[in-house]
């Protein structure tokens, strides 16, 4: 689609946009609530409380993307999560990269003494796990002789690697389940009416001495719908 203002074309949202402020309000209440309930929560560092859990922060409106760049990327990630494990098991590498940051930030500091310490206890576990993240975005300006041709067709050129991230094994869950968050989002309109339309047909079809009983059939003869995740 494109901009009518400035006929540059445009993703299309994924879901309906702009919430009028009331759907919005329900929103935000239902996703913190449902966020909590599918494993995308953590605990509080500023006020920790082993029996307390609160919502991990994830976007509310997700972000269109491209199916054939993600394909594209996810061919990717195999060589570049084999360049990232080959960098991390170069000792001499990560001393020439790092001498001059670990002396200036300190968490960088701290995780190479880790580093040090663990190379001079020994590595007894001969096999690694890496899990890392993979940060893209949208390239919508080209450098070379495509730019043209891009900017009229498409509102992106490719996409680009920007960051690699490791992350802690604890939130490895986090990526899916922000996924079932963001998809209860854009199916929560569909959920009330298919909610309702569940009691309005159980009622109907258990109670054959409140309705009449050519509408009690019609009850018993529509489909049932069973929910799950």
């Amino acid at each position: 689609m494109t901009s009518p203002s400035t006929e540059v074309p445009i993703l299309e949202s994924c879901i309906p946009l702009p919430l009028d402020e009331a759907r919005l309000l329900e929103v935000v209440e239902k996703a913190k609530d449902w966020a909590i309930m599918h494993g995308a929560a953590m605990r509080s560092k500023a006020d920790f409380n082993p029996d307390a859990l609160q919502f991990a922060p994830f976007i509310l409106t997700p972000s269109s993307f491209p199916r054939k760049e993600f394909e594209k990327a996810v061919a990717l990630q195999t060589t570049l999560n084999e360049l990232m494990h080959s960098v991390a098991h170069d000792e001499e590498f990560l001393r020439d990269t790092l001498k001059y940051t670990i002396k200036v930030d300190t968490f960088t500091g701290s995780l190479f003494e880790i580093y040090e310490n663990v190379l001079k206890e020994g590595i007894s576990q001969p096999i690694s796990l890496g899990l890392l993240r993979s940060d893209l975005m949208l390239e919508t300006k080209c450098e070379n002789s495509c730019q043209v041709q891009c900017s009229r067709a498409k509102p992106y050129c490719c996409w680009k690697q920007v960051e690699i991230n490791c992350i802690a094994s604890g939130f490895g869950h986090l990526g899916p389940a922000s996924r079932v968050v963001q998809r209860f989002l854009a199916l929560w309109p569909f959920i009330i009416v298919l909610y309702f339309y569940f009691i309005i047909v159980t009622f109907i079809s258990t109670a054959p001495g409140v309705f009449p009983s050519s509408l009690h059939s019609l009850g018993k003869s529509l489909p049932h719908l069973s929910f799950s995740h």
